[in-house]
């Protein structure tokens, strides 16, 4: 995870550049970063836990792995390449949508089947949503789709924010 968190500061001065800044892409980089500090702190609470392999696998290489891809496609390599996010990120969406369903269906898997979560707790409320964001801007080319589910996204992790810091260690 910490990849991720390196990834996307390291590109943060590229994607904000005022010349090339797309606030759609500049959200995800931001959601990405605190979504990351929110797995890495749930997997603070796994601390004392009896692992698994599968609850390894899934802790340390699933989540952390598409977190990674997820910040790779959203900050390539040399970002300073990159002259417009908009276009760049535009022909991104698709697989951006598709990494993050495949993380919120990692999540939802993890949820039910390693931390036993109970179906109707408030988290899986922002996982149902999260689900219902990628499938939508998976299929969506429209800038206004991009913009709300952005926007809506940012709320999530908001609220996601909120429900960890009721949390303690």
């Amino acid at each position: 995870m910490a990849l991720v968190i390196t990834r996307l500061l390291g590109g943060l001065r590229w994607v904000m550049a005022a010349d090339r800044v797309y606030w759609v892409h500049l959200v995800y980089v931001v959601n990405l970063l605190i979504i990351t500090s929110l797995a890495w702190w749930a997997l603070w609470f796994q601390r004392e836990t009896q692992w698994t392999y599968l609850s390894f696998a899934y802790n340390l290489l699933i989540g952390p792995g598409i977190l990674y891809f997820l910040a790779v496609l959203l900050v390539p390599e040399r970002p300073r390449r990159i002259r417009d996010w908009r276009p760049y990120f535009f022909g991104i969406h698709k697989l951006f949508y598709g990494a993050l369903l495949g993380l919120v269906l990692a999540a939802l898997a993890g949820s039910l089947l390693i931390t036993q979560t109970p179906l109707f707790h408030p988290t899986q409320g922002v996982i149902f949503l999260g689900l219902f964001l990628s499938i939508t801007g998976l299929v969506s080319k429209r800038h206004n789709v991009h913009s709300i589910l952005a926007l809506t996204m940012g709320i999530l992790v908001g609220y996601s924010v909120v429900l960890a810091s009721q949390s303690s260690l």
